[in-house]
């Protein structure tokens, strides 16, 4: 993966008494893919899950915590460890929850003399325009995520920064099997144009990017993530069709609705012109401020 130049592996690090480098606030499926990174860049890390189990091949404990928007006890963030970084991988919704969570945060580590900055996973489906997007576009502001992300960006300035991610994929996470779900019918399939993707890997070398020399590029900002590809819905599918099981019998019934729509729309060759595929993402921006490139596809 071409990344922010690795160096030796780093220790793993889940104490709450020490400081560390980032701070994962929920260690899902982005974080099986972040925390081999950041231990080939020697970056110390701990993160949260809400039992604090451990992570088989990657820490022998987390630290538990849940985020609970309504209460104000601070002992759970007493669990916490300083940070330099945060990552906040969950959703934070509407108004007061992203103040919540840094104030309660902020408080319990009043004395120590490093001020943490802030990272939040969020999601492109906050831009709903028809044609390209960029980060500059307006956003929907109606969205409880982009509302508690705004509010984040407003809190801490250049404490914080936002990075929207297009559909996540990567290990089980495989687009070929997501078809079935995002369209059932041949009309269905008719209203699909563009998809946009981002592999775990990819966000995890986004994330180290910002942590490890980056953050005076980003911050203060949200970004669009995604592969840099405008994927074409009706291109995969026929791609996809096929095989000799029942779900391979299920793809070839798509692929035959697929070309019935070429025909029918005059589409003589996919992927369809730009303009038909409805809206599209530019976020080569942020890849541009970490010079570094994602380098997973769906081709392979």
């Amino acid at each position: 993966m071409t990344s922010p130049t690795a160096r030796n592996p780093a220790p793993i690090s889940s104490s709450p008494s020490k400081h560390v480098d980032l701070l994962i606030l929920g260690a899902g499926w982005t974080s099986t893919f972040l925390f081999p990174l950041l231990k080939s860049h020697n970056l110390t890390f701990a993160a949260t899950t809400r039992t604090g189990h451990d992570i088989p091949s990657h820490l022998d404990s987390t630290i538990p915590f849940t985020f609970d928007p309504d209460i104000e006890d601070l002992e759970p963030y007493r669990r916490l460890p300083l940070a330099s970084h945060i990552l906040v991988t969950f959703p934070l919704k509407g108004q007061g929850q992203s103040t919540r969570l840094v104030e309660s945060y902020d408080r319990v580590h009043a004395q120590d003399k490093i001020t943490s900055n802030w990272i939040q996973l969020g999601s492109t489906g906050i831009w709903k325009g028809s044609s390209w997007q960029d980060r500059h576009s307006p956003i929907d502001l109606s969205n409880p995520r982009a509302i508690a992300e705004e509010e984040l960006l407003a809190l801490l300035g250049k404490r914080a920064c936002v990075l929207n991610l297009a559909g996540l994929w990567g290990g089980e996470r495989q687009p070929r099997n997501w078809v079935s779900r995002v369209a059932k019918t041949k009309e269905e399939v008719r209203a699909k144009g563009a998809v946009h993707l981002v592999h775990g890997e990819d966000v995890a070398s986004g994330v180290v990017g910002c942590v490890d020399g980056g953050w005076e590029g980003v911050s203060g900002e949200r970004w669009i993530v995604d592969d840099l590809r405008g994927w074409e819905w009706w291109d995969l599918i026929l791609g996809w069709c096929g095989g000799d099981d029942k779900i391979g019998e299920e793809k070839l019934e798509y692929g035959k609705w697929v070309l019935e729509l070429m025909e029918e729309e005059g589409v003589k060759a996919l992927p369809r012109d730009r303009e038909k595929l409805g809206r599209l993402l530019d976020g080569r921006e942020f890849w541009v401020k970490l010079g570094i490139v994602p380098v997973k596809s769906l081709l392979g």
